[in-house]
């Protein structure tokens, strides 16, 4: 049964798998964690063996393992509704806004995140910076339409929380570590606040540095996981 089974989050603090355990701490989970150190090679190849994808985040529940941010948030939504990850949705065709608003943070703004924070991952000619120019070029529609939204209503889906706003902001504040200009969107600083301090995720963000204390490291000088 899904409601007794154990669940075990592999992740990296600072990662988008922070995503994944603020749903985990929403839900009112029990989960233990294990921490992917992709950079060291003992630690990369045990994770292979685990999941040969290779990236954070991966959720094993009982004997399954889940990997890629939008199917475990997907997952837990459906098993555990009453958290309130994302707004109902009856699944017809043309109903389906928040998979939708789900698939485009990990599938469209998540790149655009990594090409500003993490350059090097697009390039084998060195043009890092040229790199990081094109994402925050291509953010900038994007950091108008938050703004927007964000001046229409508290959260994303206005006045209800949702997971996505936690997505939302992993993507802009590390956008924002590697150059991202939030200065000029007020908007977008008070949705800053108010998600980070909401319960679920200023428990993970407590839970992270702790564990970059741990590590004798700071967000900004970790290794690049995202």
């Amino acid at each position: 049964m899904i409601m007794t089974a154990r669940f075990t989050l592999y992740h990296f603090p600072g990662a988008c798998s922070r995503v994944t355990r603020a749903a985990l701490e929403q839900a009112g989970l029990n989960y233990e964690t294990y921490i992917v150190r992709l950079m060291e090679p003992d630690s990369r190849a045990d994770y292979l063996a685990i999941n040969p994808k290779g990236k954070v985040p991966a959720l094993r529940i009982g004997d399954k393992l889940l990997s890629e941010n939008s199917a475990i948030l997907l997952h837990l939504h459906r098993y555990f509704p009453d958290a309130g990850l994302l707004p109902f949705d009856p699944g017809r065709l043309g109903e389906n806004e928040a998979v939708e608003d789900l698939i485009w943070c990990s599938a469209t703004l998540h790149p655009m995140t990594r090409m500003v924070r993490n350059p090097a991952r697009f390039t084998r000619t060195g043009d890092v910076d040229g790199i990081r120019a094109l994402g925050i070029e291509y953010y900038q529609p994007v950091l108008k339409r938050l703004s927007e939204r964000f001046e229409a209503g508290r959260w994303w889906y206005g006045d209800q929380w949702s997971i996505i706003d936690a997505y939302l902001n992993w993507n802009y504040t590390t956008a924002e570590l590697g150059g991202l200009d939030l200065s000029p969107y007020s908007a977008l600083r008070r949705h800053c606040d108010d998600t980070q301090a909401q319960a679920a995720l200023a428990r993970v963000l407590s839970f992270e540095q702790e564990e970059l204390r741990d590590m004798g490291a700071s967000l900004s000088a970790l290794p690049k996981y995202d």
